[in-house]
C-alpha cells in the first residue's frame, strides 16, 4: 500500500495515526487506499480505538470487505470522538441516504435508489470498474459506461450484499428485479409529448420520461436496460446511442453473455464513412 506505511501486525500505530491526523489531504487519500485494499485483521485489530481516525481506517477497511453496516457503526464512532472529520461526514452521510423515506412510493423511492446504487459504483473500491471501461471507450461516455458496469459487473448484487439491511422489502425485490433486466437495443418508434415508444424487434413499449423524448427521433437506436420502478417499466440511466450503420455488429455483442469491455471497445471503433456517425451517448440525465 503507497500510502500506508508497511508496519508488522500488533505494532503500535500511535505515531503513524497522529501524523494522519495532522493532514486531511493525506487521510483522505489513505481512506481511500484502504478501501480499495482492505488491511490484514491484525493490524486493524491494532488500530488505537481512542482515535477518530483509527476507527475512520477501520470503518474504510470494512467497507471495502463490503460490510457497510460495521463500517456505519464505526464511523458513527469516529464522529462522537470528532464531528468535524470530512471523510467520515461523508460517509455517514451515504449511509444514511440508503434510509429511504417510507412516505415516498416506490416509484420515487427507485429513482434515488438508483442514485445511491451510482454512489456505490464511486466508492474508491468500484470506480476502477468504470476508469477500465472508458480507458478502452471514450471518455465522453463515462456515464453511459458507469451503468454497464453497475449491472455487467453486479455491482448491483454488491450493494444488496453489503446494504440490503438498510431496505425495505420492496426495495430489495426491486433492485433483485434489476440484476435481471437485460441489455438490449432499442429502436424509437415514436415520439409524443413527454412519451416515448421503443421497439426491440420482439415487441413495443411505451415510456414517459422527462429527457428522452427532447433528445431522441423515430428511427434512432440507444442501447440500454429498462428498469421496473415499482409502476412501469423506465430508463434511470444514461443510454448509449448506436449509428443504426452498426446495428448488426451491436446486435452481435448482444446475442451472448455481454461482455462489457467489448461494448466499450465499440464505441472506441470508429463508424463507417458512409453512416456519418452519431453521439456516442445521450446527454446527460
Amino acid at each position: 500500500m503507497s500510502e500506508f506505511p508497511s508496519l508488522s501486525e500488533g505494532a503500535d500505530l500511535s505515531e503513524v495515526i497522529a501524523s494522519l491526523s495532522r493532514s486531511a489531504e493525506v487521510l483522505a487519500r489513505v481512506a481511500d487506499e484502504v478501501e480499495r485494499e482492505p488491511l490484514p485483521p491484525g493490524l486493524v485489530k491494532a488500530l488505537p480505538r481512542t482515535e477518530p481516525v483509527a476507527l475512520l481506517l477501520a470503518a474504510r477497511s470494512a467497507e471495502g470487505e463490503g460490510r457497510s453496516f460495521e463500517a456505519a457503526g464505526l464511523v458513527e464512532e469516529a464522529l462522537a470522538l470528532d464531528a468535524g472529520l470530512e471523510p467520515a461526514l461523508r460517509d455517514a452521510e451515504e449511509y444514511a441516504a440508503c434510509r429511504t423515506d417510507p412516505g415516498q412510493e416506490l416509484p420515487a423511492r427507485a429513482a434515488h435508489l438508483f442514485r445511491r446504487l451510482t454512489a456505490y459504483l464511486y466508492r474508491p473500491a468500484r470506480r476502477h470498474l468504470v476508469g477500465d471501461l472508458v480507458a478502452r471507450s471514450v471518455r465522453v461516455a463515462e456515464h453511459a459506461l458507469a451503468d454497464l458496469a453497475l449491472f455487467e459487473y453486479d455491482v448491483v448484487g454488491e450493494f444488496l450484499d453489503a446494504r440490503g439491511e438498510w431496505l425495505r422489502e420492496d426495495e430489495v425485490a426491486l433492485l433483485e428485479s434489476w440484476r435481471r433486466a437485460p441489455l438490449r437495443l432499442w429502436e424509437v418508434l415514436g415520439v409524443a409529448g413527454r412519451e416515448i415508444t421503443l421497439g426491440d424487434g420482439d415487441g413495443e413499449v411505451t415510456l414517459t420520461d422527462e429527457l428522452l423524448p427532447e433528445q431522441a427521433l423515430p428511427g434512432d437506436l440507444m442501447l440500454t436496460r429498462l428498469l421496473h420502478d415499482g409502476a412501469g417499466p423506465r430508463v434511470f440511466g444514461h443510454p448509449f446511442k448506436v449509428d443504426p450503420a452498426r446495428r448488426d455488429e451491436m446486435l452481435a455483442l448482444l446475442a451472448g453473455p455481454v461482455d462489457p469491455s467489448a461494448i466499450a471497445a465499440f464505441f472506441r471503433r470508429p463508424a463507417p464513412p458512409a453512416s456519418g456517425g452519431s453521439p456516442t451517448t445521450a446527454p446527460p440525465r
